[in-house]
């Protein structure tokens, strides 16, 4: 094992270990008892489910709450909880259990995994995740039950409870309603609670290190700041903009009205569950859903898109150009330029993948009638968002759509950087000399 890991890359240990969960999850699913009717599903139904669970993504081809036993929900779960920590860190975990010692490759796999500032602080750090997980999903679950018990009874309450709290902490978007949140569209408890389920997953661990730590080491790290800042301003931006555009079916209710704009912002940050049928939503809905699937959660946490950091330095250092200032600063520090200019690197990939793969898919894909390109685009970008909202076309897609969905949502989950660096074996190349500058007309 530790000869094979060390022939191999971090990215490649990352994206062979997700493959590894998906066949192992596909193979599962595929089982008779793993479905209601006792039959087996199809081999292409299967990978799609075991991809979107494990890159907790939350599209699904068959309904979760239908097509899936008992059993099939639970293969479903741990794939969530695994997809969500990564199976290098259940590995550590493991390995710390039977009381072997991880070697410095596992660090190195877990700080790529997490976008760690060092390999050092990794298994430091897995502590954290592992607790921080355990507490928030287990309180979440308690405060689910206290609705669901009543409304569902013991059984299927607990399970619900304990189900939707990994669920949301994952930032999955898994349901077992058959409708997502729907029915729950008029219970601010409900949604306050998802909501903030939700944020908790999408914060980032080193974020919440940074937090719990704050009173030992009062100074927060500049992607504390950055993220805080960054998750603020969307959710706050997100709920007031949603309450404008839905400014016209105000019924006087202000705690409902709330909490469904609410979580309106919150859930397109990559979780998935959606209370309204986003074909009904107005356009620019849909498009501010889209934009906040895009952005994402946070680095280092269970959620996907470009993320918060990402789109925040790119603000700061769009700020620093309009200044005519040299370098991209913020709350005295400044921020690398090859960080700057990676930003401008993940932000170009996603839009390439996102466009080119909207366009195959407008090739492909029938498109029912009076559905306009934004059903395409609204697929795509949940795909590579690893966010699994749908405006209704992911179970009628083709054989050759539904592949290319799987391979977003792979993408999506690992890093488009942790896919390129796993194929890419050359190391970087050092410039002997350089050519003389000429200015290019630029706008």
């Amino acid at each position: 094992m530790e000869t094979i890991l060390n022939k191999l890359k971090p990215a490649q240990i990352i994206a062979i270990s997700f493959l590894i969960i998906i066949v192992v999850g596909t193979i599962s699913l595929m089982l008779p008892i793993a479905t209601k009717s006792g039959e087996s599903t199809s081999l292409l139904d299967a990978i799609f489910t075991a991809t979107s669970a494990t890159c907790v993504t939350g599209l699904t081809t068959l309904p979760t709450a239908y097509h899936w036993s008992f059993f099939g929900q639970v293969m479903i779960l741990l794939m969530n909880e695994i997809g969500g920590l990564g199976f290098m860190t259940v590995v550590v975990i493991l390995l710390t259990i039977t009381g072997q010692n991880p070697s410095l490759k596992y660090s190195m796999v877990i700080k790529e995994s997490y976008n760690f500032a060092n390999s050092g602080q990794a298994f430091k750090l897995i502590n954290y995740i592992i607790k921080m997980m355990a507490i928030i999903q287990i309180v979440g679950a308690i405060l689910l039950g206290f609705s669901f018990v009543p409304m569902f009874g013991w059984e299927k309450g607990i399970w619900y409870s304990i189900f939707h709290s990994v669920s949301a902490v994952s930032n999955a978007g898994f349901d077992l309603f058959g409708n997502s949140l729907m029915d729950f569209a008029n219970d601010p408890y409900i949604l306050i609670v998802m909501s903030l389920l939700i944020l908790s997953g999408g914060f980032g661990f080193i974020i919440w290190m940074d937090l719990l730590n704050y009173r030992n080491n009062p100074r927060l790290s500049l992607h504390t700041r950055i993220a805080l800042v960054m998750t603020a301003l969307l959710v706050v931006g997100g709920t007031l903009m949603f309450m404008l555009i839905d400014a016209g079916n105000f019924d006087g209710n202000i705690l409902d009205y709330f909490s469904q704009n609410f979580f309106l912002a919150v859930s397109p940050r990559t979780a998935g569950f959606n209370i309204y049928d986003y074909n009904k939503m107005p356009y620019s809905s849909v498009l501010l859903t889209m934009i906040l699937m895009f952005i994402g959660g946070t680095s280092g946490s269970t959620s996907g898109g470009i993320k918060t950091t990402t789109f925040g330095v790119l603000l700061l250092n769009i700020r620093s150009i309009l200044r005519r200032e040299d370098v991209t600063t913020y709350h005295y520090r400044t921020i690398p330029t090859h960080t700057v200019r990676q930003v401008y690197e993940v932000i170009f990939l996603y839009m390439t993948v996102t466009f080119a793969s909207s366009f195959v898919l407008l090739m492909t894909e029938k498109l029912p009638i009076y559905n306009g390109i934004e059903y395409i685009f609204f697929e795509v970008v949940a795909a590579i968002s690893t966010a699994g909202f749908s405006m209704g076309m992911t179970p009628d897609l083709s054989v050759f759509g539904k592949i290319l969905i799987i391979i977003l949502m792979f993408v999506g989950r690992i890093g488009l950087f942790t896919i390129i660096y796993s194929i890419n074996h050359s190391d970087k190349r050092e410039s002997y000399f350089k050519y003389p500058e000429e200015q290019v007309i630029i706008g």
